[in-house]
């Protein structure tokens, strides 16, 4: 049983190796992995601002690039939106086919 009275001291560059190693492991295996209690690496994990999606740990934030390319999108959504007549360019059709399914004589 661990120690409560002096817990074991990590960094977060320690926690973030074994991140990297493997993205997908528990609370648990990574506390067990650093001799420390899961409630002292929940604290951690938030305080480096991971969050677990599908069963890995990922940044909470976007990273600048994630940013950037969110915006681009938004600008081009705006201003086809702004654009006079975007529905009627729209082009639809109808195709009809021909089906011929005879039934077999015995």
């Amino acid at each position: 049983m661990r120690n409560k009275e002096s817990p074991k001291k990590f960094e977060n560059s320690e926690l973030q190796a074994l991140l990297d190693e493997d993205d997908a492991q528990t609370q648990q295996q990574l506390a067990d992995q650093l001799n420390v209690t899961r409630e002292s690496v929940s604290i951690r994990l938030k305080s480096m601002r991971k969050i677990q999606k599908m069963g890995k740990w990922v940044p909470h934030e976007l990273n600048e690039r994630q940013q950037e390319n969110r915006k681009i999108t938004y600008e081009m959504l705006l201003a086809r939106y702004k654009r006079k007549l975007f529905l009627h360019r729209i082009v639809t059709g109808e195709k009809w086919i021909y089906f011929e399914n005879p039934k077999r004589k015995r």
